[in-house]
């Protein structure tokens, strides 16, 4: 008999590793995917604590288009350079043939070299176009 996979275990608690990258996380600058904002323009990035739980919540529009990008979800953990997000993010009205593209799960960011932001690094979905789904510090 196959079993179905086991359901994400709920989170109680985000793992905190650096105090530093999460008061970068805490005072971000915002939020980008690439093909919305090509004029530099940023969404907004929500972060909330409740009982240890490090929650995110956003949303960047394009402006004088459809495209839109959404962040829902929780951190579960962070260190220096990295963190890993459980939740949604959708992006709806991308360019070419995919009109919605929705992803779910644990996601990982992370910041190399000298950048002033977390990258998502599931870049490739939804056809064959990468989205760059940045967070700024």
């Amino acid at each position: 008999m196959v079993r179905p996979p086991a359901a994400e275990s709920p989170v109680q608690r985000t793992e905190v590793l650096d105090r530093g990258a999460l008061n970068r996380l805490r005072r971000n600058s915002g939020m980008s995917l690439q093909w919305i904002s090509w004029d530099n323009s940023r969404g907004h990035l929500r972060v909330e604590e409740r009982d240890g739980l490090v929650l995110l919540r956003g949303t960047q529009q394009q402006r004088n288009g459809p495209g839109r990008l959404e962040i829902d979800g929780v951190v579960l953990r962070i260190d220096r350079t990295s963190f890993v997000f459980r939740g949604r993010i959708d992006i709806h009205q991308a360019p070419g043939d995919r009109a919605e593209c929705p992803r779910s799960g644990d996601l990982h960011f992370r910041v190399t070299g000298s950048r002033r932001y977390w990258r998502m690094q599931e870049m490739e979905t939804c056809g064959r176009l990468t989205d760059y789904v940045d967070i700024y510090f």
